[in-house]
């Protein structure tokens, strides 16, 4: 089982949260992972991975309390050759730099990562904790490919359920809509297709209209 220590800000990182905590958006762009060995190095000095390997889908981001979790996935899909997952890096795009190194996490006990096509298929997800403090616009490059999470797909199912017992209850009160207009025209003659009443305004002789004028010549009652 890898074991990991926390993830650290960068000093790029801690630079860019500053600008961020003064208006400017947060954008994290990529997640990574390489089997570089980084030593005794201080983890706030690194500046890139030291053998990047693969890059990892943004699946997507939650912030709260000061805290943004971004989530992603390790799979062996299309790896050609197994690697020991060593160094995980997130990144970010600086106004003034571009892409850095934001965060940095090192494997105290790594795990092998198989290549693909073996008997072992990998996807596992986890989640990458930073803080954020008083940054107030965070984004990140969501991949529209790829697996999704586990609660991405509960709640994708949980909305399935909702929208189908809706669009059953619809169908359900249109039927009976449907039934009562079929008894109502069915219980007139000529299904209101010709006036059932044998007095209209051109025909109107022997009525007494208590209240207003009734006008012959342009058959209108006037009040």
């Amino acid at each position: 089982m890898a074991e990991f220590t926390g993830m650290v800000l960068t000093k790029k990182g801690r630079d860019l949260q500053a600008k961020a905590e003064s208006g400017v958006v947060l954008n994290f762009t990529k997640v990574a992972i390489g089997d570089g060995n980084h030593g005794e190095q201080n983890l706030e000095d690194i500046e890139s991975l030291l053998n990047p390997i693969q890059d990892l889908w943004i699946t997507g981001i939650q912030v709260e309390s000061g805290q943004c979790k971004v989530h992603s996935a390790i799979t062996n899909e299309g790896l050609d050759e197994g690697f020991y997952v060593r160094e995980i890096g997130l990144f970010a795009q600086d106004p003034d730099l571009g892409e850095i190194l934001f965060a940095i996490a090192l494997a105290r006990e790594a795990d092998f990562l198989p290549a693909d096509g073996g008997t072992t298929v990998i996807n596992n997800e986890f989640e990458i904790i930073v803080i954020v403090a008083n940054a107030a616009n965070i984004t990140a490059n969501i991949s529209n490919t790829g697996y999704v999470s586990r609660e991405e797909f509960n709640e994708f199912v949980l909305r399935f359920n909702v929208t189908s017992e809706r669009t059953e209850k619809n169908s359900e009160d249109i039927s009976k809509i449907g039934l009562r207009l079929t008894n109502l025209e069915q219980s007139y003659s000529n299904n209101f297709t010709s006036n059932q009443f044998t007095e209209d305004l051109n025909t109107l002789v022997d009525v007494v209209v208590s209240r207003g004028v009734y006008d012959s010549l342009n058959k209108r009652l006037v009040v």
